[in-house]
């Protein structure tokens, strides 16, 4: 069964990046391990970092919208191998990009994305490598 992302962080699906990013920074902190040490807090922490994974990626976002769309209220979604396994791949992809953030100081993690005024995935790409590779870790959060 296919998640609706869209719902995880409480957005519409016409909803644009800067909402996307402002709906996950609000609702992970509240599921930080900081904030929340509910045996609960780390399952919804995992599913909005996978949330945000994909919509704040605009090619995982118009593939995962072509999935999404196949749902129709009186039929069973019927998705292809292909898009399965896709949907399969961001999962995984996620798991391990919350398992550092889990980790990883709330402030710093917010920090990065405000200062720094990139998605946290942007924090990849010349602007981490030209940090370095010391810095670089902390860059490849998300």
């Amino acid at each position: 069964m296919i998640t609706d992302y869209y719902s995880v962080l409480g957005v519409s699906k016409d909803a644009d990046l800067e909402t996307i990013k402002k709906a996950f920074r609000k609702k992970i902190a509240l599921y930080h391990p900081e904030n929340n040490k509910s045996p609960e807090a780390r399952e919804k922490f995992d599913l909005l970092v996978e949330a945000f994974n994909v919509l704040s990626d605009g090619k995982k976002r118009a593939e995962y919208d072509k999935i999404l769309n196949k749902r129709n209220l009186n039929t069973p979604m019927v998705i292809t191998p292909k898009e399965e396994k896709q949907y399969d791949d961001w999962k995984k992809e996620a798991k391990k990009k919350s398992k550092k953030s889990w980790e990883t100081d709330l402030t710093d993690l917010l920090l990065l994305e405000l200062f720094f005024d990139v998605g946290f995935l942007g924090l990849f790409g010349e602007f981490g490598e030209a940090i370095g590779d010391g810095l670089g870790d902390v860059f490849d959060l998300f």
